[in-house]
């Protein structure tokens, strides 16, 4: 086996950023979607996804820095868009991101929090900022969320997509090089983002409704689904390739990292949950009984997708680095 150059520095970077778009893909439906009065019908699970989406992507980035060798030149890579370099694409997207979320998260802010917010920068440093972004701080930012929201959607499916895609152009890893790693990575990035809302929200002092509940499992419920049909083609496309991607495949099939593919991230991460949420909803979809959730389950169950997405990640990366044309 080929000796690491990516090790958890990347793993932890793939997964955060992962993360962000989850939060940030759920709270954008939850804002978009409205009730009879055209208000948010989510109003605390999408305040609560806006007011997380930045930070898990920020420590990614800060960790991919680091991993750079020479973290004080990271803004080198900001000199040019090279538009075949994935990591060039990247690094802008990133930036994009961050600063959406940032935006979105503003505007989830009250009056009272805006002003506490603005009081902690210096008098005179706040006076330098151009007089239109004082002005957009300053209003209230509940007229822009759904358009922030809207905007973010988009955006989040795209920095899900690039935390595969930044494996899947290394052509000479067969393990990686196949279009189906962004995908699963995407959905993976996304129910990650439901499955932390779910355990916070069990967590926090003011219960979720079962209207809000619902719509978590539900949304959940379809995006582990489609991550599972994305890994069995995966599978299946790589014992029918060509000799380097089945031995390469041979590392999750009796190899050193089976238990942690097999039994981590596809046993305990995503058929677990899976099957929990869907006994859980299971009188609901078949009319046999209004909705019902068990808080303990719930939150075994948001733990458990979260487990299995970072194990996702760990396998690939080091998995693809052990294989080679």
């Amino acid at each position: 086996m080929r000796e690491p150059v990516w090790e958890f520095l990347i793993v932890n970077y793939l997964f955060l950023g992962g993360l962000s778009a989850g939060l940030y893909f759920v709270s954008g439906l939850a804002t978009w979607i409205q009730d009879r009065e055209c208000k948010p019908a989510y109003p605390a699970l999408a305040r609560l996804g806006a007011l997380l989406a930045p930070w898990p992507v920020s420590l990614g980035s800060a960790l991919l820095i680091l991993d750079l060798g020479k973290p004080l030149r990271f803004w080198k890579l900001f000199m040019h868009v090279r538009w075949r370099s994935p990591m060039s694409i990247g690094s802008w997207l990133l930036v994009a991101f961050t600063i959406l979320s940032l935006a979105y998260l503003w505007s989830w802010l009250d009056d009272a929090e805006r002003r506490r917010w603005i009081g902690r920068v210096p008098r005179r440093a706040y006076a330098m900022l151009p007089a239109f972004l004082r002005a957009w701080l300053e209003a209230d930012g509940a007229p822009r969320r759904r358009i922030l929201a809207l905007a973010g959607l988009p955006m989040s499916v795209a920095v899900g997509i690039y935390t595969g895609v930044l494996l899947g152009a290394v052509q000479s890893r067969p393990f990686w090089n196949t279009n189906l790693v962004a995908q699963m990575f995407l959905f993976s990035a996304l129910s990650s983002g439901a499955a932390t809302l779910v355990l916070l929200r069990f967590l926090s002092k003011d219960r979720p409704g079962l209207r809000e509940l619902r719509f978590l499992y539900g949304l959940d419920i379809i995006l582990m689904g489609l991550e599972l049909f994305i890994v069995l083609p995966y599978l299946i496309h790589g014992n029918l390739s060509s000799l380097a991607v089945k031995e390469a495949l041979g590392l999750v099939m009796g190899g050193p990292f089976t238990f942690a593919f097999w039994g981590v991230f596809l046993g305990l991460g995503l058929l677990a949950p899976l099957a929990v949420e869907l006994w859980e909803f299971k009188p609901f979809l078949l009319g046999r009984g209004p909705f019902h959730v068990n808080p303990r389950w719930a939150m075994v169950a948001g733990a458990l997708v979260l487990i299995g997405g970072y194990t996702l990640r760990y396998v690939f990366v080091f998995a693809g680095q052990a294989t080679g044309f």
